[in-house]
């Protein structure tokens, strides 16, 4: 799915953590629309890697080539990305592994399931990045996770009004990676409008997540950065800027 602008307060909706139903998660529209095993609640360990500058991502759109995140996002992305796959391992059986990208684009080599990389979207403040879910079957573009290189980026909440938490985003991209589309339920992470009025998977994301793969294995608490913490309360003041939408792209 694609995140997409609308005010520094939602990508996933603005507020405190309401109560919801745990069915209001909805999946992604792909089958059956997750790693691993096929049958829902059934953990998975799934390979991650970085895309190089130059590698190719022609299935979306013909000259598409990829920016590596270290070639345009700020010194501290790394420990951002693997936070966010951390936040949702912490609340799923859910596994991952960091391993060497091959630069296939179709990912038919040895690349991670889950892959990142960035290419221009729309300039700023509109498309902010998207994902696209697991596979229906065979190597496809499935758990690619793109980053609009026109956008501003940051680690952490607060700072630069125009610049975009790469934590928050990244969360939420993976969960579209991993199988869950967006939700209406306001004040949740899969909620398409990014937000810095809280961090990481809320308790209808988690509900969704823990239905595709179960829960964890061992109990954990996700653990945002400091500086993301210190931002939930200039949040919480409504120190909000610019949002934007996020969409998943299907299995290409």
């Amino acid at each position: 799915m694609k995140l997409r602008k609308i005010a520094a307060a939602a990508l996933l909706a603005a507020g405190a953590l309401t109560a919801a139903p745990a069915s209001a998660f909805v999946l992604g529209p792909t089958s059956p629309g997750k790693w691993g095993p096929p049958a829902f609640g059934t953990g998975a360990t799934i390979s991650y890697s970085f895309m190089a500058t130059g590698t190719s991502c022609g299935q979306e759109f013909a000259g598409c080539t990829i920016t590596a995140l270290a070639d345009f996002m700020p010194a501290g992305y790394l420990g951002a990305v693997t936070s966010a796959l951390a936040a949702w391992s912490s609340v799923a059986n859910l596994t991952f592994i960091l391993v060497a990208d091959d630069g296939d684009p179709f990912n038919v080599g040895t690349s991670g399931e889950l892959r990142f990389g960035g290419h221009p979207f729309d300039g700023p403040f509109n498309t902010l990045a998207h994902g696209f879910f697991p596979p229906v079957n065979g190597a496809t573009a499935a758990g690619d996770m793109h980053y609009d290189t026109d956008d501003q980026w940051k680690v952490g909440f607060g700072g630069n009004p125009n610049a975009f938490d790469i934590f928050q985003v990244t969360a939420h991209e993976i969960g579209h990676a991993l199988g869950l589309g967006h939700t209406a339920v306001a004040n949740s992470l899969m909620n398409p409008f990014y937000t810095e009025a809280f961090s990481g998977p809320q308790a209808d994301d988690i509900a969704g997540m823990q239905f595709i793969y179960g829960p964890p294995q061992t109990q954990g608490v996700p653990e945002p950065a400091t500086a993301a913490l210190l931002g939930l309360a200039c949040a919480a003041l409504g120190a909000f800027g610019r949002r934007r939408r996020a969409e998943a792209l299907p299995a290409a």
